[in-house]
């Protein structure tokens, strides 16, 4: 019981407290969407193969997995596992969250180190606990940031859903509540705290080489 308040208490704080709603997408409006790196081949192969990569795993996805989301920037609609073949790093976080700034550009430093060629075999997908911000706010925000990432935000039955399966510091940004889920689909275990740029790339070569072997 006492886990269940906690976690009710990190939901409400993560509705209530963001960015005021008035701020306007206009910076990420005038750029093209860093998301459409991953979406657009997305809805290519989808047209193309219906939903016969879905139908390729072993175990039923989790609900948070499969819950639909939008991409701040352009609108779209995905879910993570979606992203299945691929490794998929998955930050949770909030617009007024300090420690998550900081986080998010050691992300993108990270990335940075990417070769290239690897660069779309990775998907960043950096998901806002504050259930009820608007998309446009969160899209500003990754705009005004520079952030490559795709950015969305949380429904509180799929943080709600999260918790249940990762732990409750999935809803509480200053942690800074981080995980990779493999090519394979395995998913891994739910990091908090800072990690640098080397130690989140030895992550994605963890995963990718424990997806192959």
């Amino acid at each position: 019981m006492i886990r269940r308040f906690a976690f009710m208490a990190a939901l409400a704080f993560a509705g209530v407290v963001s960015f005021p709603a008035g701020q306007s997408a206009s910076a990420q409006e005038s750029t093209e969407c860093a998301s459409a790196f991953w979406l657009e081949p997305l809805a290519t192969a989808a047209a193309d193969a219906g939903t016969a990569a879905a139908s390729e795993g072993t175990e039923p996805a989790p609900a948070w997995m499969t819950t639909d989301l939008t991409d701040a920037c352009a609108g779209e609609t995905f879910a993570l596992a979606d992203f299945r073949g691929k490794t998929l790093f998955i930050e949770s976080m909030a617009t007024w969250c300090t420690n998550c700034h900081a986080q998010l550009t050691r992300v993108k430093e990270a990335v940075a180190q990417i070769p290239e060629d690897d660069r779309d075999d990775i998907v960043f997908v950096v998901l806002s606990s504050e259930v009820d911000l608007p998309r446009e706010t969160l899209a500003e925000y990754a705009a005004s940031n520079d952030f490559p990432f795709i950015f969305a935000v949380m429904s509180a039955d799929m943080l709600r859903s999260m918790a249940e399966d990762l732990g409750q510091e999935i809803a509480v940004p200053p942690a800074m509540p981080h995980l990779i889920v493999a090519p394979d689909g395995t998913i891994g275990e739910l990091h908090t705290g800072g990690s640098s740029p080397e130690e989140l790339l030895a992550l994605f070569a963890e995963a990718r080489a424990s997806s192959s072997s």
